[in-house]
């Protein structure tokens, strides 16, 4: 082969990349590891990982180690945003799980945007959301504790909101607005999503609201910034 040898490297490596001899989302072999399978020195293995991490085809966790880049998700964000529906889109499989619930009075930001009054009670949510086995985005919902009272049970029963909701008579909800913001994540949202907590992850504000145009849901969802593409869909 000709050009350089960090670039034989590159090459080697990127073909197997894409022969899916690793996984996405997989941790390759050590900087040490792979200079000795190529017989060449750490500085040439270097600058072909940098290279890879460049053109996207690897990611560089310091402290972690060396990973294949993961399959990015087209996830759209329309006037009906819907989970199951968006990985029906593209074929994928997923699955979301609540974490955690309660019953609590709601901060101001909270109550201002379900409109209610200053710490009126709200039913707390968390979830996880899963394409496969990797872990997609980690969300915080609240809705009116007082017109949805249990709705925490049945989503422990099943995490589906539009199927939660329909037992109230809420048969349709839309988004009236999302907010999208790019930041690094806590340390609790970096363990449940596997990433490092050098990641960026997209966070999401939503409010949902019913056919009246009354609030039912406000949610904060922090997506895998590797792992997503936020698609916004006008109606």
């Amino acid at each position: 082969m000709a050009g350089p040898l960090w670039r034989r490297v590159a090459d080697a490596l990127r073909d197997e990349i894409r022969a899916r001899a690793f996984a996405p989302g997989q941790q390759l072999p050590t900087e040490i590891s792979l200079s000795e399978r190529f017989a060449v020195s750490r500085f040439t293995t270097r600058r072909a990982l940098a290279e890879l991490e460049k053109e996207g085809v690897i990611r560089i966790e310091h402290g972690r180690g060396l990973f294949v880049a993961d399959d990015v998700i087209p996830y759209p964000i329309g006037e009906r945003t819907r989970f199951t529906e968006n990985m029906s889109r593209i074929n994928a499989t997923g699955d979301r799980r609540v974490l955690a619930s309660a019953r609590e009075s709601g901060d101001t930001e909270t109550c201002r945007w379900l409109d209610l009054r200053s710490g009126a009670e709200v039913i707390f949510v968390e979830s996880i959301a899963f394409v496969g086995q990797r872990p997609l985005s980690l969300s915080q919902s609240y809705y009116p504790a007082d017109r949805f009272p249990g709705l925490d049970d049945l989503l422990r029963r099943n995490p589906s909101q539009t199927d939660a909701l329909s037992a109230y008579g809420v048969l349709d909800y839309t988004r009236k607005r999302t907010q999208i913001i790019s930041r690094l994540p806590s340390r609790h949202e970096a363990h449940l999503l596997k990433i490092a907590k050098t990641r960026p992850v997209l966070e999401t504000q939503k409010i949902d609201v019913d056919p009246d145009g009354r609030p039912i849901a406000f949610g904060v969802s922090c997506y895998a910034g590797d792992r997503v593409q936020l698609i916004v869909e006008q109606p």
